[in-house]
């Protein structure tokens, strides 16, 4: 754990102080969202965090770079949004079960996390996730494997989830892999 956190703190030392947007993909798939609390999963300096702060959530936002949260924290401070920063190392941080209505992962794929991000939303809550497949490879030939999905696999994970979007080849080398899912809500007739 130190040794990553070091890494993406080293990282996030170069951080202008200038925020990028919001993703693309999910500004597009907003019209889908609704209020409550939101899960921004290795969120970095947080401008997805931002985003969905601005748009109503109440949003956790965790990454294990200290640094990058102490951005993060700042920026939602300056702008009154409400934003929790947690840091944590995501190999072994037990998240909270159906806690959130909505959950987004940009750029970070590790199956082993699968099970706890769908255990902590609630029924009926989304999931936006967005990351590099296999394709990959073809612009960064020295990217560690274990952290890119195949292709077509994304919606694996999300098998018994509604999907809303699927996009296994997006981005401009195809190499990005991307889905919206509806987790299934209570069974009115139960």
């Amino acid at each position: 754990m130190r040794q990553d956190r070091q890494k993406w703190d080293r990282r996030y030392e170069r951080h202008s102080g200038d925020f990028d947007p919001p993703d693309s993909f999910l500004v597009g798939q907003s019209h889908r969202f609704d209020r409550g609390i939101a899960l921004d999963l290795a969120c970095g300096t947080g401008r997805n965090a931002l985003f969905l702060a601005e748009s109503g959530y109440t949003v956790d936002a965790i990454d294990i770079s200290i640094h990058a949260l102490r951005i993060l924290q700042a920026e939602a401070r300056s702008r009154a949004l409400p934003v929790r920063c947690i840091a944590a190392d995501l190999d072994i941080f037990p998240l909270p079960r159906e806690r959130y209505d909505l959950v987004v992962v940009f750029n970070f794929f590790d199956p082993r996390l699968f099970p706890r991000l769908r255990d902590s939303m609630r029924p009926g809550g989304l999931v936006v996730y967005s990351t590099f497949n296999t394709r990959h490879f073809s612009v960064r030939p020295e990217f560690n494997p274990a952290y890119l999905v195949e292709a077509e696999h994304l919606t694996d994970f999300f098998a018994d989830f509604d999907i809303l979007v699927s996009e296994p080849e997006a981005g401009e080398f195809g190499d990005v892999s991307r889905l919206v899912a509806k987790k299934p809500g209570l069974d009115a007739s139960a």
